[in-house]
């Protein structure tokens, strides 16, 4: 963060970080104090994703204006939340369904000095999100959620009552090697994949591997990249394109995607 950091940590951050769990960032708090992350490929793996999506992020919040507004959903500790301040919006809402995130969350932006007004944190369901209440947002973040999900097509519609111009999709994905001829997607589409959806039970809060990972007992819903083109368009977007990684980001990629989707 470009912002100045508190000269020293606030106790409730600093018993955050003596108290666990692990974080699911990298964040930097100054005089040599960095989170420990839960999985150590997770720095590379949100790494990528910021240095793909920055560009066409930044170039929606420039068009946008002075006025530029964005929405993190399923925000977490609100990494990506920051990065949308640093790119370029004016305030930024997000949002998250766990109190601890939510709680870290709140404990980040007060140490980096950013000014609530400029980011609002909400502890609430994605699925309870309302366009009349909160409004529209020139960008819409909805990484690392959708294939955590028993109702994705539901999160992509709710996704796209909120936004006014960009919606950015980060999921895990599957890749099928003999797609189907039902899924194939339309020829002006052609990806090369089906359109589809692997069923998986997340584990029981007992036995998952992580605190920070899907809540526990549900059937997840992990899509090719193809099905997340097709459930885009169903949703209302405009357009939406996968994002090819950079050679150096492929292996660590070859399981997740990124679709931009325009409305």
């Amino acid at each position: 963060m470009r912002l100045p950091l508190r000269s020293r940590l606030a106790p409730e951050l600093r018993r955050e970080l003596e108290e666990g769990p692990t974080w699911a960032y990298e964040w930097r708090l100054g005089r040599g104090t960095v989170t420990q992350v839960h999985r150590p490929f997770l720095p590379e793996l949100y790494g990528s994703c910021q240095e793909m999506i920055e560009a066409p992020v930044r170039e929606v919040l420039t068009a946008a204006g002075r006025d530029a507004t964005g929405i993190d959903i399923a925000c977490n500790e609100g990494w990506f939340a920051h990065r949308l301040l640093d790119w370029g919006a004016r305030r930024v809402v997000a949002v998250d369904s766990r109190e601890m995130n939510v709680r870290r969350a709140r404990l980040l932006r007060d140490h980096y000095g950013i000014d609530p007004t400029r980011l609002e944190l909400i502890e609430g369901d994605l699925f309870d999100l309302d366009s009349e209440r909160l409004g529209r947002f020139d960008v819409v973040n909805l990484l690392g959620v959708l294939y955590h999900l028993e109702n994705p097509m539901g999160a992509l519609r709710i996704a796209r009552s909120l936004a006014k111009s960009l919606c950015v999709i980060e999921s895990q994905v599957v890749h099928l090697d003999q797609p189907a001829e039902e899924g194939k997607p339309p020829e002006d589409r052609p990806t090369g994949e089906v359109a589809a959806l692997l069923v998986h039970r997340e584990p029981d809060a007992a036995t998952r591997i992580s605190p920070l990972a899907a809540m526990p007992g549900i059937l997840s819903l992990i899509p090719t990249p193809a099905a997340i083109v097709e459930m885009a368009l169903a949703a209302g977007f405009a357009d939406a394109e996968v994002l090819q990684p950079p050679d150096r980001y492929r292996e660590l990629r070859s399981e997740r995607a990124i679709v931009l989707a325009r409305c």
